[in-house]
């Protein structure tokens, strides 16, 4: 079943590209899908089956979808020399996950959220250089106006181009899907996943997770 709602946001006092920008996000291609449950033994098999081919189902993604973690102590933090530091990969919330590649993402990188970060606002890639906004040039046919100044995701291989709502049971996650392989030359330089967790309209401060990937082709939790 294929789902997509346009819905245009007012806020009082916010400027025209701002508010383009929130009803761009708003009506991201969005598409249901349901998995039937299944075994642990059929589990087991889907997680080697990824492991080996390197590409992910939404299948694999939703069998290896783990409760959320208490560390009992707050979180490391890594990659802080020049921007706001991420939380280091082995310290990531496990309802936060990256994979290099998925079938259902026309083979690229996504970025799923589960649990309390299932409905966040939208999950970006970053590289060293903290740009989410990568290759220069744009992609998809942009226009100078939409790449520099809209900054829509179309435009940048690290953003959203669809985001896939994804049940089997009582598992639900929703997998952002990038514009390019974790395995493209468009990725070589990632670094890191950010979550923004809300929109604040009239702030520039919102609410953010940062997240350290271990390198781009490797799968995080």
């Amino acid at each position: 079943m294929v789902c997509k709602n346009k819905k245009i946001f007012w806020f009082p006092k916010i400027s025209a590209v701002k508010l383009f920008l929130v009803t761009a996000l708003a009506i991201l291609p969005s598409t249901t899908l349901l998995v039937p449950a299944k075994s642990n033994a059929q589990v087991s098999d889907y997680q080697s089956r990824a492991r080996f081919s390197g590409e992910w189902t939404v299948e694999q993604i939703l069998s290896e979808l783990k409760p959320m973690q208490k560390l009992g102590r707050k979180p490391k933090y890594c990659q802080g020399a020049f921007f706001a530091p991420c939380v280091c990969p082995n310290d990531v919330n496990r309802s936060i996950q990256y994979r290099p590649a998925v079938t259902e993402c026309d083979g690229n990188a996504a970025v799923i959220l589960s649990g309390r970060y299932l409905n966040s606002f939208s999950a970006v890639v970053r590289d060293g250089e903290n740009r989410d906004r990568w290759p220069r040039e744009g992609m998809n046919g942009c226009s100078a106006f939409e790449r520099d100044v809209l900054a829509l995701n179309k435009c940048s291989a690290f953003k959203a181009q669809k985001v896939l709502n994804v049940a089997s049971g009582s598992r639900k996650a929703k997998v952002h899907c990038l514009g390019a392989s974790g395995y493209s030359s468009l990725f070589r330089g990632v670094t890191r996943i950010t979550v923004k967790l809300a929109d604040s309209p009239n702030s520039s401060n919102d609410p953010l997770a940062r997240l350290c990937l271990r390198h781009p082709t490797r799968a995080l939790n």
